[in-house]
Order: structure tokens, then sequence, then C-alpha cells
């Protein structure tokens, strides 16, 4: 299985996710058991600072819980050594709190800056290692779920610690918190909302921590699949894929990178997952993948993941699409299927339309000039281009050789051209040729 990870480290680009933040292993049916709450969607993360805490609100993703909450699952990370101007992460230890009856108020309420009012009735102080990862932890003492609100927080005891961030969301108020001291300004330390971005143009994120309550029924282990384009990846950043694209010629390309996330509860370790690729319902790629329990037979809770080989995209020209009779706008989709416990089948697909308003699509060849052999391996000539200019481009409309006042019978060298289609520009016309080695 050819398995690609991107652990997105930034929280600096832009996304548009309305993640969906609720009981997390409900299946499709609605019956109720024992389940994770919260979220373990993680795009990335900021720096949380020594003594500071963030939280979880679980009756604002289930009003109706009941039962004891016997785990906590966060995301530790130790990066002790970072680029210049970042912040480490040095934490390893860290305290569980449970807040009961939270309430927020304080001078700077109608600024979004909150002062806590809650009783703290349980603590469990937590060691992790120097390896970073998800950190499930059993309570010392079960807590029996309360009937008024209440709160879970994760506290860094003695050091930076990662503030791991699900993405941006559309309707999360309420439901996760994060401190920052604003003692500098004159005020102390504050509960905010987790929100990012330059002032007046702030995005709300969610943050990924969970809790399992256990309301003695049975268990189902959840593997919550998310299928997203992405336009590209620079580093550890990634580009958003657009929300339509529009090809103006037939030689324009359209690239696009797959990846899917697991934002359930648990590894997918069992069961088959299905990566697959269609324009207009036409099938391009269908890859069914056994899941096995092994390091490669399993897709973790966190990060992206991408079943193609590097560089890990798909394109499609506009010519390829013509030549197989659409027209107008087509939809270019990824979905990622798994037999397993999927609860939300709603983000599974990601459809991108693709508007075909090809107003020259030159093909127009003139009689007089031909390319041949058609497909060429390590050489092929273009005939009757005497003095004329001639491009040759690949799928991704790069230049991959030029050649001006050319010969009438001009050769080609293509012994470094990679498998593929390329189309050879000759002054306005265009003439498409197969490199099969």
């Amino acid at each position: 299985m050819i398995l690609a990870a991107l652990l997105i480290g930034s929280v600096c680009f832009a996304q548009n996710v309305d993640l969906k933040l609720r009981k997390m292993n409900v299946p499709a049916s609605g019956a109720e058991r024992s389940a994770w709450v919260g979220s373990t969607a993680m795009d990335g993360a900021a720096a949380l600072d020594q003594g500071l805490e963030y939280a979880v609100a679980p009756k604002a993703f289930d009003a109706n819980l009941s039962g004891n909450i016997t785990k906590v699952k966060f995301y530790h990370a130790y990066q002790p050594e970072v680029e210049e101007g970042e912040t480490p992460l040095t934490n390893t230890s860290y305290t569980i709190k449970i807040y009961t009856n939270p309430t927020l108020g304080g001078a700077y309420a109608s600024m979004g800056f909150y002062e806590l009012s809650a009783t703290e009735a349980y603590t469990q102080d937590f060691t992790a290692g120097t390896e970073s990862g998800w950190q499930e932890v059993e309570l010392t003492t079960p807590f029996a779920v309360p009937s008024g609100d209440f709160w879970v927080a994760i506290k860094a005891n003695n050091g930076a610690a990662a503030l791991p961030v699900g993405g941006a969301a559309t309707a999360v108020e309420g439901q996760t918190y994060c401190q920052y001291d604003f003692t500098s300004q004159g005020a102390s330390v504050l509960w905010v909302t987790p929100e990012f971005g330059s002032q007046g143009n702030t995005t709300l994120y969610t943050l990924a921590l969970a809790i399992y309550v256990d309301d003695g029924a049975v268990y189902v282990p959840t593997s919550d699949f998310e299928a997203r384009f992405f336009g590209g990846i620079n580093g550890n950043q990634v580009t958003p894929a657009e929300a339509s694209y529009t090809l103006t010629s037939a030689d324009q390309s359209l690239t696009l990178l797959p990846f899917f996330a697991n934002n359930g509860a648990d590894d997918a370790v069992d069961g088959t997952v299905t990566f697959a690729l269609t324009v207009n319902g036409v099938a391009i790629i269908n890859n069914p993948v056994e899941l096995d329990g092994t390091e490669e037979g399993t897709i973790p809770v966190g990060g992206w993941y991408n079943l193609l080989p590097e560089p890990y995209s798909y394109t499609i020209t506009a010519q390829e699409m013509i030549d197989a009779g659409l027209s107008g706008t087509v939809n270019v989709c990824f979905t990622i299927s798994y037999t397993g416990n999927d609860p939300d089948l709603s983000n599974n697909s990601h459809c991108i339309p693709v508007t075909l308003n090809v107003t020259s699509v030159e093909e127009n060849i003139a009689e007089e000039v031909s390319v041949y052999p058609n497909p060429a391996n390590d050489m092929f000539t273009v005939a009757n281009a005497e003095g004329a200019t001639i491009v040759v481009v690949n799928s991704l409309g790069q230049v991959v050789a030029s050649i001006e006042n050319a010969a009438s019978n001009q050769t080609i060298d293509a012994s470094n051209f990679a498998n593929g289609t390329y189309f050879v520009k000759v002054n306005e016309n265009v003439i498409k040729i197969n490199v099969v080695k």
C-alpha cells in the first residue's frame, strides 16, 4: 500500500471546513452506545505556553450525555528543536481537569476574553514521553457525567505544549476554549475561543480533545473518513483547492491532490478503504486497500494521507476531457469509503466543478505538418516544419523542448521525456503525441 502522510504543522493556511463535531461513534442508524465525545480532527497546531490550559465542553457536542467519563484523548507534541521564530514544544507533564458548572464572565467578556467561574471537581497528573503522538489516558477514578454543564481541560505543566487545531469550522462556538496570558496587557490569564487570523478577519477553529463516556453499552471502534482536494504542497504547508476551475484552452491542465483524513476516535485497522477518482461519474482511479492492523495496513487518527505515488497528484487536461466527449461544466470528484464503522458519510466525497470554456481547441493541424512515429520512444520527427517555431509541452503545461527556425524534417530528442502525453506546437497548430518507453 502506498500511503503518503501529510502532517500539517501550522495553522496559517486558509481553510473552510465544516467539521462534524458530535458524539463520535454513534453509527448511521443512530443507536446510542458508549462513545468518544469531542473531536480528534487535527489539521495543525499552535503553541500553548507553560501553565496554560485548553478545554472541551462535551455537552455542546451532545446535550444528552450520561454515564461515566473513563478516558481522555489528546495530542502530545514534543519538538525541542524548531526553526528560528517558532516556539519549542518541551512539555511532558500534564494535568487533566474536570470543571463543573462553568460560567464565563468578567470585565472583558464583551470583547471575547473571559474569566472562568467553575468548580474544579477532578484533577489527575499525567507524564508523557519525548515521542509525539496521541495520548489516551485512563482516569484513575471514573467521573460521573454531571447533570449540568462541565468542561474537561488539559494543562501544560513544565513547558510549552501543542494546541492541536482541527481546522476552520462554521459552528463550533462554545465547544472548545483555550487560555491566553494577557498579563503584559494589564489583564490576567483569560479564556478565549480558538480564533486565528488578522484583526477583524479571524476564523474560529476547533481543538482536538475528546473524552470517553461509558454508558454501559458495547463500544464500536469508529473511523470517520473525510475526503479533500488540495491544490498543492510546499513543505508542510498546503494550498487549498479552489471552489471551481475554468479551462480556456485545450492544452490547459488541472492538477489536484486528493488527500483523506481519519477524524474518528480510533485508528482504522480492519476492513477495506477504497480511494476513488471520477470525472462526471466515470471512474479514473478505483483503488481498494485491505487493512490488516500492521503499520502499513493502518490509517491512523490525525494527519492527511494519500494513496497515489509521489507527487501525490492527479492531472487531467482539457483536451483529454474533450476527447472523452465532455463539454460545459463537469465534476471532478474524490471519494474515500470504508467498510468499517464510518458514522458520517457526508464528508466522504469532495467534488469540484470544472468548466470547459475552450475558445480555441488548437487542433486545426495544417495538413502538410505531421509528427511521427506516434507513439514515440526516444525520438520523433516533425515533418514539413521548415522555418517554424516548435514548442513541446507536457500535460502539466511545462515546456520540455523549444526550437526556433526548425528544419523541414526536424527531429526532437525525447530520450529524457517521461512516459505520457505531450503537445507539439508548430506555430499556431498543435499535434498531440504519446511517449512510451
